[in-house]
């Protein structure tokens, strides 16, 4: 007989989280494409559409054949194409860039958890698509002289053991220089933030809720204290500072998305730094390094809560799949 599994709740929760992801996605790259002026971004900005809209049709199309409730996610009440730009062309493909990395990642990660095969075929594919995709808007970074480097540094004379726990340093006082894993960390973690700035900063000035407006301008604010300390760490270690290009945002306050679009938006940002900052803590060995971290860490994880808060408010919050409440089902009975 052949075996007919259900989804199990690992499955349910990876399709769930690609169809709202990429359907978000899907809307931000619209807007890109109907305001780009950059013909080199053109078959990029293409793909990254068709790329979504794929991942949202075969999330669509399982839940169906299991008579799972479609997710809403965002549509096209959550954008506005006949709004001016707001951000520039290299910011929409450093956009992709991270929105393809990001979908490489979750996928190749949630593969550990599912075992259905068409749900493994579904993101073994889906991690190919973003690999792709993710390397082509390399390439076109690269030739563009607008790729964001980490630092450099010399090349290691030999390899060799720690001969002292002095290597861990403390909190405060003297640190050994940082090393190559503490450095990609923090040039990652500043990438990220550098994006989630100007997302939000753009988002500050086009929002229609004044509630939205203000979390946004604090998030600006967050953002770039991160990045001055991340950058101040580099320059304490005389580090070459990596290069940076801040995109350029238009002073348009026609918002090209949906309220709810820019605080779900916000909170993936979030989120990826949360990770970030977690995967930073367990590859770091400099003490100092880990009570940066883990402060900032803190405030970033209050800035996400009360980003939730705020769209539970509006319902703007979609429910993700759960498991039945039991407790509740008694009480219908009372």
């Amino acid at each position: 007989m052949e075996h007919s599994p259900k989804l199990v709740s690992s499955e349910v929760a990876a399709l769930w989280s690609a169809y709202m992801q990429n359907s978000m996605s899907y809307c931000i790259v619209q807007h890109f494409a109907n305001v780009n002026e950059d013909h080199d971004s053109t078959d990029i900005i293409q793909t990254a559409l068709t790329n979504c809209s794929y991942v949202v049709n075969e999330v669509k199309l399982i839940f169906e054949n299991e008579n799972h409730a479609i997710p809403i996610g965002f549509t096209q009440e959550d954008v506005n194409l006949k709004a001016g730009r707001l951000y520039s062309d290299l910011f929409a493909l450093r956009y992709i860039k991270h929105m393809a990395a990001a979908g490489t990642a979750a996928a190749a990660a949630l593969l550990e958890v599912l075992a259905r095969n068409d749900a493994r075929d579904f993101f073994s594919k889906t991690s190919q698509m973003f690999m792709k995709l993710y390397n082509d808007a390399c390439d076109l970074l690269l030739k563009k002289g607008a790729f964001v480097r980490s630092p450099t540094i010399a090349p290691m004379e030999k390899a060799e053991y720690l001969q002292s726990e002095t290597f861990l340093s403390g909190l405060i006082g003297k640190h050994r220089p940082l090393t190559a894993i503490e450095l990609a960390h923090i040039s990652k973690n500043t990438e990220t933030n550098s994006i989630g700035r100007t997302f939000v900063s753009g988002f500050s000035q086009a929002a229609k809720s004044p509630e939205v407006r203000k979390y946004m301008e604090r998030g600006t604010e967050i953002a770039a204290k991160h990045e001055t300390v991340f950058r101040q760490v580099l320059i304490e270690d005389g580090v070459p500072m990596p290069s940076t290009w801040d995109s350029t945002i238009s002073q348009s306050i026609d918002a090209p998305f949906s309220d709810k679009l820019m605080m779900f938006q916000t909170n993936s940002l979030t989120a990826i730094s949360i990770a970030g900052y977690g995967a930073a803590i367990g590859a770091t060995l400099r003490k100092d390094l880990d009570g940066h971290y883990t402060r900032l860490v803190a405030e970033i994880m209050q800035y996400a809560n009360d980003g939730i808060k705020l769209m539970i408010e509006n319902q703007w919050m979609e429910q993700p799949p759960q498991n039945i409440d039991r407790e509740a089902l008694r009480n219908r009975r009372v």
